[in-house]
């Protein structure tokens, strides 16, 4: 009787072990799917959720008569000059959202490439267990 608890013990760990893993690689699948669709919808549906790119930071705004130097002897900005700030900001900022939206993509294809497989495999591994059992 003493022989089959080391391995009834070892069993049951392995059924944890399986079950846990299956788990952990479905929710991964299930948090990578909300997130793409998340993702699709801020892009083509709603697209104005995104305005505010809080990746980059605000973009100040320029104001050239509000635009101060250091030194009082330095001119102020022209509206030309104030004009091509403003543009060259806002470029980046949605270089910046382009940028974040494609690393976002990229983590959740992987998570789905690399999840799915794990969770089958250890599903079907549970499955002919009980079936053998």
């Amino acid at each position: 009787m003493e022989q089959n608890l080391p391995s009834n013990k070892t069993a049951v760990i392995k059924n944890i072990y399986f079950y846990l893993v299956a788990f952990v690689a479905l929710m991964m699948v299930v948090f990578s799917l909300a997130d793409l669709i998340n993702t699709a919808l801020r892009t083509w549906v709603f697209t104005k959720a995104d305005n505010f790119d809080y990746y980059a930071g605000p973009v100040p705004a320029c104001d050239p008569t509000m635009v101060k130097t250091l030194d009082s002897s330095t001119p102020k900005m022209s509206e030309a000059e104030c004009a091509k700030v403003e543009a060259a900001n806002k470029q980046r900022q949605k270089d910046s959202q382009e940028g974040q939206r494609q690393r976002d993509m990229v983590r959740d294809i992987s998570m789905i490439v690399v999840g799915i497989p794990v969770f089958a495999f250890h599903w079907m591994t549970i499955r002919r267990k009980e079936k053998g059992e």
